[in-house]
């Protein structure tokens, strides 16, 4: 099987956190702070993960907001669709001042070429 998400995870340089279950990952995205949270195996549905797993998840999303805390956003969107990459992981996607917001800003944020906040 070939799955982005299982092949970014041997690029350590990218990785700021790791527990157990969850890791936190620097985003290839144009957008400072911009972290994805993907599950450590390929898992590809919420649904059959144990307690344990969700805990981590907890203490994962807990490590995120204290990295992103050093970037001073105004918000911070938390994302998981997991359609065009069937490997569960969420978007974490701060917004900051004077930027669009809500969905205009996640679909900015997305996609393609997004620029730095000013």
């Amino acid at each position: 099987m070939n799955c982005p998400i299982c092949d970014a995870h041997k690029n350590e340089t990218q990785i700021v956190y790791q527990n157990e279950n969850w890791v936190l990952r620097k985003a290839d995205q144009n957008l400072e702070g911009y972290l994805y949270m993907e599950h450590r195996n390929h898992v590809d549905s919420w649904f059959g993960l144990t307690l344990s797993e969700f805990e981590n998840y907890g203490r994962a999303l807990h490590k995120a907001t204290e990295i992103l805390k050093e970037y001073n956003p105004e918000k911070m969107y938390i994302v998981a669709i997991a359609e065009r990459v069937p490997h569960l992981h969420v978007h974490l996607i701060p917004r900051y001042e004077n930027q669009d917001k809500g969905l205009d800003h996640i679909a900015k944020a997305t996609g393609p070429g997004f620029p730095k906040p000013m």
